[in-house]
């Protein structure tokens, strides 16, 4: 569940993200698309489809990974009546192996800029501290983080506290 600036409550909508990914010695990087579909509440969701490239890298350097990740929105079509989406979303990410199994890094932090605004709607600072186990051949991380949005448009909470769970499917 969600709440929107306007206090309505509701399911928010449903973002699909995917990249080809290519190896390289210093790393990986990947291009694809990201797609908004609107399945969220009305009041509650955009309201919009919404379609856009995606791109991003990560350089590994010993226990340190580090890179980016960006994906763009821009309306397509409309669902129920809402203002139109063009927003470009910047992950950062740094992220420090401690050893068996520990890591500590930034929070899945997205800085998001509205192109019809003009400006960043939301600038958070996040710190995270995860724990990487296997359960037989299955890696699972857990993870708790606490971020802090120094600037929002009245969307997202000032500050927020979170622990994943992530199943983590090897390739190949």
């Amino acid at each position: 569940m969600t709440q929107s600036a306007s206090g309505e409550t509701g399911l928010s909508d449903t973002t699909l993200f995917d990249l080809v990914t290519f190896t390289r010695p210093w790393g990986r990087f990947g291009f694809g698309a990201v797609a908004l579909l609107p399945t969220g509440s009305e009041g509650v969701g955009a309201g919009q489809w919404a379609l856009g490239p995606a791109m991003g890298f990560t350089v590994q350097q010993g226990p340190l990974l580090w890179g980016v990740f960006n994906q763009n929105l821009f309306s397509v079509a409309e669902r129920f009546d809402g203002p139109d989406v063009s927003v470009s979303t910047l992950q950062p990410i740094v992220n420090y192996s401690l050893g068996q199994g520990w890591s500590v890094g930034t929070s899945e932090m997205n800085f998001v800029y509205d192109w019809d605004k003009g400006e960043f709607t939301s600038i958070p600072l996040g710190i995270k501290l995860a724990r990487l186990v296997r359960f037989g051949k299955t890696p699972v991380q857990f993870q708790v983080n606490y971020e802090h949005n120094f600037y929002d448009n009245g969307i997202a909470p000032a500050d927020t506290i979170g622990m994943t769970v992530k199943l983590l499917l090897p390739a190949g």
